[in-house]
């Protein structure tokens, strides 16, 4: 019999390691990872606000058109103030408990990911930000090692709607863990693959909403397949691959959470218990944090070979959508 969240209650991996094997840990090779993808953070970062990247050129072209344009303002400030909230809530959980949680761990760590926003259009332009978006600054991308897209000031990034992105996709994967939990509870005798491939289809079904925001036109899709899109040529179109690329992030973060032992540990912070009590905080967040980096460059990695494809650009885009399709 097969049983799931925790799945290994009854097994622990705390015990002593010692020497070389200590260093071997999943958490000690998850960590090492996530602090190097942190430091390679820092110096894209650093590099974009020393040079003054952040700052946008100047289209000349100003103006959403419409009343509906108020959403320029009220979703960065909703993303803002749910995601201020969201770290009250789980710092206030976490000290109630006096240990930090894999939830609130995954909280910190999708934040810190959300670097990697700009990668998408590290080849060619796959995502375009509508400038007029409260909080738009000129994009980091171009501080990537080996960007082949647009130079500084160029693109446009919207930090405070990628707040939304990364809440939302912390309550998918709490959501669809859960769905995982359930049909393992109904189902005892099933198996791993079977379990996995259905919160995979759990993660689709929970990204199946997202054509809806691309109408708000925040964010277009600008370089899309049109065998596989949906209104093809349209300023709305929406590949269908994105629900793919996600629902493999959303899904990885998922089975990631479900698979805990009876310390609530994922696989990638199992020997935390080896090392000191001072810095297991800090290495269970970098290990989680390794995860979710490796989880989400499965994702842009989808989309940046896709982009080598032909695609189909959006016709009558405004020019306030940086950066231009083509």
């Amino acid at each position: 019999m097969n049983t799931y969240g925790p799945p290994d209650a009854g097994r622990t991996d705390s015990g002593p390691r010692y020497g070389f094997r200590r260093f071997t840990a999943p958490v000690a090779v998850w960590s090492a990872l996530g602090a190097i993808l942190l430091a390679f953070e820092g110096y894209v970062l650093t590099s974009w606000v020393v040079d003054g990247g952040y700052r946008l050129a100047n289209s000349g072209t100003a103006g959403g058109g419409g009343v509906e344009r108020g959403i320029d303002v009220v979703l960065p400030l909703v993303s803002a103030t749910g995601t201020l909230l969201l770290g009250v809530f789980f710092f206030q959980k976490c000290r109630a408990r006096g240990r930090l949680d894999f939830d609130a761990l995954l909280f910190v760590a999708l934040l810190l990911a959300s670097w990697q926003s700009p990668f998408l259009n590290w080849v060619h332009p796959v995502l375009t930000s509508n400038t007029n978006v409260l909080g738009a600054v000129g994009s980091w991308g171009p501080y990537m090692p080996g960007w082949q897209g647009k130079g500084p000031h160029q693109e446009a990034e919207l930090p405070l709607v990628t707040l939304s992105v990364s809440l939302t996709a912390l309550l998918a994967t709490m959501g669809c863990s859960t769905v995982m939990r359930l049909i393992a509870a109904r189902r005892p005798a099933i198996g791993r693959f079977p379990l996995l491939l259905a919160g995979f289809l759990v993660a689709v079904l929970f990204d199946a909403t997202e054509p809806l925001i691309t109408f708000i036109g925040v964010t277009v899709w600008t370089r899309a397949v049109p065998e596989v899109t949906l209104w093809s040529g349209h300023w709305y179109q929406f590949p269908l691959y994105q629900m793919l690329a996600s629902g493999l992030f959303v899904g990885a973060l998922s089975t990631l959470r479900l698979m805990r032992n009876a310390d609530e540990e994922t696989r990638v912070e199992r020997g935390a218990g080896a090392f000191p009590p001072a810095v297991r905080p800090a290495m269970r967040l970098l290990a989680v944090l390794g995860a979710t980096n490796a989880a989400l460059f499965l994702y842009t990695g989808i989309h940046i070979l896709v982009s080598l494809a032909d695609g189909s650009p959006p016709t009558g885009l405004p020019a306030y959508f940086r950066p231009a399709s083509f």
